[in-house]
């Protein structure tokens, strides 16, 4: 993402993005056209899917068919403790992203207590959002050029446009996705976050106590106390009473009086001041980056919650007209609002909220939301103990919290990365290639590998929307050829 704001010829990527994404949009909507005068739309491709033939991109083809579905209702005791997990596991996150932006070490996880609190209103149940690496790689690039004195302008425009984007219906280009892109974005963030966490694995006592935490957290049932939070708890038990040389987040902390606690911790209530156009123009192309990514993966979020959960709260249909629905809605109510734009308003509510608080925004988290299913998070009640844990820590907990071990942490990322890879969709893609089940076969797997690559060498953004792009003009080629 950095590359695309901060890079030289940012501007020349920026143009090939928005033209990237202007192609696969035209492709979406002129499938009769490239049909040919008469020519059929072959059934699939068109406009012409009823809600019946069409569930959710990823579980029509098995994305993510390694884990298994989570159905039913949990208690609210299993909510609460699946919110404490999830919490624990975004403390070092939170942390390094205070980092790399520049701010003290708790302003990540005040950002992230913006993003909870907002969650509870519009949301989709499930997701959880809080300070996110694909927001602070872009802004600690922004930082590390201009300082911190444009951060909370930088972050009110992305959250400008991310209102705008879910009044004018954003949402809906979701359904450019297909199962190929949704693949190899998850793919390239698992691998991502699993690269990540090597740093904390390179000494024997780091390994060995992030196995312990990655083997309970992966063995032991979810309920009534989620295996993550055992793990951890565990693992961090093994390290004090063996007198482990490995660092604590306290350690890993800049400021030693951030785990202190107390009043003292709460974030001062700011009020941005007001701008000048210049300082507009030089926050604006990096806004622009970050509330792009921060919708799409909100939304993939989002997506990958109703496939774990089989609900089609953000997946999209077509009536017998070819008009796009989604569900969520009332037909009778023109002012009803459906879960993707709901979401999508929430995410700009938090990030805006966040402002306020001297935080740097965030966007949903897929590693965190796979990891708040698993431990038994249906709805609400989990996204609130998220964020109220996130504040507990802050202020009361702090000095306990400061003696976590970071191999522990490292040790639940493992799994959660280990959760998101798709190693059952990409296998099956690669197999039906060689095998030459289908006719393009071959061409979904490039597009697979492609965006694959491109989100973990180039950027989010461009891995994505380059894969909308080629999966767009794959289905026009067939069209055509179809004609």
């Amino acid at each position: 993402i950095a590359s695309l704001t901060m890079a030289p010829h940012s501007n020349f990527r920026r143009a090939l993005l928005l033209a990237l994404l202007g192609i696969a949009l035209w492709f979406h909507n002129n499938k009769a056209f490239l049909a040919g005068p008469g020519g059929p739309v072959p059934k699939g491709l068109g406009n012409e899917r009823s809600a019946p033939e069409l569930r959710s991109i990823e579980r029509a083809a098995g994305v993510d068919a390694a884990a298994e579905p989570v159905t039913g209702e949990s208690s609210i005791t299993e909510e609460i403790l699946a919110g404490i997990s999830v919490a624990f596991s975004l403390l070092s996150k939170a942390i390094a992203c205070s980092a790399i932006v520049g701010t003290g070490p708790l302003v990540g996880l005040w950002s992230s207590v913006a993003l909870g609190f907002a969650s509870l209103f519009g949301m989709r149940p499930g997701v959880v959002a809080g300070s996110a690496a694909v927001v602070v790689v872009p802004l600690g690039a922004f930082t590390a050029a201009n300082g911190l004195g444009l951060v909370p302008l930088v972050v009110l425009l992305a959250a400008a446009i991310e209102l705008v984007a879910g009044l004018v219906g954003f949402a809906r280009t979701l359904d450019l996705v297909s199962k190929e892109v949704l693949a190899g974005f998850l793919n390239a963030l698992g691998l991502a976050l699993l690269v990540s966490q090597f740093g904390a694995l390179s000494t024997p006592m780091g390994f060995a106590l992030a196995a312990i935490c990655a083997v309970l957290t992966q063995f032991l049932p979810s309920a009534p106390i989620p295996s993550s939070l055992v793990g951890l708890a565990v693992a961090t038990a093994v390290g004090l009473a063996f007198n482990f040389d490995v660092p604590t987040l306290a350690m890993k902390a800049k400021d030693p009086a951030a785990f202190a606690g107390g009043l003292a911790a709460l974030p001062p209530f700011q009020l941005p001041q007001m701008p000048s156009m210049d300082d507009v123009q030089l926050a604006l192309p990096c806004a622009i980056s970050i509330a792009f990514i921060s919708l799409i993966e909100t939304l993939l979020a989002a997506r990958v919650v109703d496939d774990r959960k089989c609900e089609d709260l953000c997946t999209f249909f077509y009536d017998e007209n070819g008009e796009l629905v989604m569900q969520g809605t009332d037909p009778e109510t023109p002012l009803s609002v459906d879960v993707p734009t709901s979401t999508i308003l929430s995410l700009a509510a938090g990030n805006g909220a966040s402002v306020l608080l001297g935080g740097f925004g965030g966007a949903g988290l897929v590693p965190q939301t796979v990891l708040n299913l698993n431990s038994g998070g249906r709805g609400q009640w989990s996204i609130g103990s998220y964020a109220a844990s996130m504040v507990i820590f802050a202020l009361v907990l702090a000095p306990f919290v400061g003696q976590i071990s970071v191999p522990a942490l490292a040790g639940i990322m493992v799994q959660v990365s280990l959760d998101t890879i798709q190693f059952v969709p990409t296998f099956d893609a690669i197999k039906d290639a060689f095998e030459g089940k289908e006719e393009d076969a071959k061409i979904k797997l490039a597009i697979l590998v492609i965006t694959a690559v491109l989100c973990y060498q180039v950027d989010f953004a461009v891995g994505i929307v380059t894969g909308v792009a080629l999966d767009k003009g794959a289905e026009a080629l067939k069209l055509k050829k179809a004609s």
